[in-house]
Parts: C-alpha cells; structure tokens; sequence
C-alpha cells in the first residue's frame, strides 16, 4: 500500500511540474492591437488569452514602472473592434464598455492572429470578446508593463510604444 503511495506522491508531482514549466515557458497573454492618441497619453493594448484558463490583469505600470493616472479595460466584440478615446469619461461606440481592470476576468480563447482570420473567414460574431488594457496617462507612454496572474503564477508583459 505505501509503494502505491509513492507512486501517486511522484505522478503528481512529475505532472505538476511539467504543468508548471510548460506554463512559465509559454504564458498564455498575447499582445495583439497596439494604438495610441495624437499625443501619446492614452494608449490602449489589445491582449488575448490562448491558454485553458482565465487570466487576470493584477495591475499596469508604464515608462520606467510609473503608475499611470487611469487605467480601464476595454471589453468589446470582435466585430465591432476597439476605441481609442481621450479618457474614460468619454462616449464609446454601442457593445464597448470601459470596466476596472479587477472587475475583468480575460477568457481563454483564440490566438490574435485566429480571431483576425475569424474576421477574414467571415466566421466572427459579436459573441467573441476581446479586450483591450486602456492607460491614460499625464505624459506621453513609451512602454506599458501588464502584471496578471493565470493558474496561480505571476506574469508580466513588456509593451514598447512606437509611434
């Protein structure tokens, strides 16, 4: 009886191992749109989920790890796309909403590159989320730092601004 318990130890610790590696190899956030307003103070970062899993963004930094004045999380469809506003006081397009990022829970689901060829393909529906990190800032944003946290383990996500 013990050795069968040894064994179920070690499969359980060989399978959450790999799982564990296989994830902090291969973090499942995707960075997809990248735009920004004339000035450079608001910019809004399109991120996709391709893991089995929800992923949460924990919080937002930007430039050398500044704490933006706003951030909010777009949450829209995949056929009516993003907006980029001049704050989150200002009117969206009909189906785009701006949510606190701890309100947001980012569903797994298809690549970037899968959702655009849904939309090519003529496959896409105003069923298919998307979401969009949303930083407004004071100053003009160079880099925006996304921390979230998927299966239990930390991650962070480094954006170069160029434009």
């Amino acid at each position: 009886m013990r050795k069968c318990w040894i064994a179920a130890v070690l499969l359980v610790m060989v399978v959450g191992g790999g799982t564990y590696f296989s994830i902090k190899k291969n973090p499942p956030l995707e960075i997809g749109t990248i735009g920004q307003n004339k000035d450079g103070t608001t910019v809004l970062v399109g991120i996709t989920n391709h893991g089995f899993k929800d992923a949460k963004v924990m919080g937002v930094k930007v430039n050398h790890n500044e704490t933006p004045e706003q951030v909010k999380m777009q949450v829209s469809n995949l056929l009516r796309g993003y907006a980029i506003t001049g704050g989150p006081k200002d009117n969206l397009p009909e189906e785009i909403s701006f949510k606190n990022i701890e309100d947001v829970k980012i569903q797994a689901g298809p690549t970037h590159a899968e959702q655009m060829e849904s939309l090519d393909a003529g496959t896409a529906s105003k069923w298919d989320r998307i979401y969009a990190v949303n930083v407004f800032h004071d100053k003009e944003v160079h880099r925006v730092i996304i921390e979230y946290q998927y299966f239990g383990m930390t991650f962070h996500e480094t954006v170069k601004v160029h434009f």
